[in-house]
C-alpha cells in the first residue's frame, strides 16, 4: 500500500500537486487506521479501518487538488477571511479597507458581514463597536 502511494506521488510529480507521501504518511494512515477501530469500540485494527483511512487520505488530497483547481476556496467566508488575514499589520485591520477591498474582489457586502459575524463569534477577531478596525486574538 505504502509503495503504491509512493508510486502513485512520483507519477503525479510533473502535475500541480501539493501533496508529498513520506514516512509521516504512512503513520498518520496508521494513526487513522487505529482510531476508526477505536469508532468501533474495537482492539483490533482491521482491514477495512485500514481501506477507511486510505479512502479518507485519497479523499483529503483530491480536495486540496481540487480547490486548487477552482483557483478560490469554494467558501467565500473562508476566501474573505483568507483576505483579511493577509491585510492585518500586524493583529488589526483597518474596517473600510477591508470592505472596500472585499467588495472589489468580487464579493457581496452581505457575505462580508457574514464573515465579520462567524470569525468574531469563532473568537478569531474582534470588531471594534465603532466599526473601524478588526482586531486579531
Amino acid at each position: 500500500m505504502y509503495v503504491d502511494m509512493r508510486k502513485q506521488s512520483r507519477l503525479n510529480k510533473g502535475g500541480h500537486t501539493q501533496t508529498f507521501t513520506s514516512a509521516r504518511t504512512l503513520l498518520a494512515l496508521l494513526r487513522l487506521s487505529t482510531a476508526l477501530a477505536r469508532l468501533r469500540l474495537a482492539d483490533v485494527v482491521e482491514q477495512a479501518d485500514v481501506n477507511e483511512a486510505v479512502r479518507l487520505m485519497e479523499m483529503s488530497k483530491q480536495s486540496l487538488e481540487d480547490d486548487e483547481e477552482k483557483g478560490r476556496s469554494a467558501n467565500p467566508v473562508d476566501a474573505i477571511y483568507s483576505i483579511i488575514r493577509e491585510m492585518s499589520d500586524p493583529d488589526t485591520v483597518r474596517f473600510d479597507e477591508a470592505r472596500q477591498r472585499i467588495l472589489a474582489k468580487g464579493f457581496t457586502p452581505d457575505q462580508f458581514e457574514q464573515c465579520l459575524d462567524e470569525y468574531q463569534r469563532l473568537n478569531v477577531w474582534q470588531v471594534n463597536q465603532s466599526r473601524t478596525r478588526i482586531t486579531f486574538v
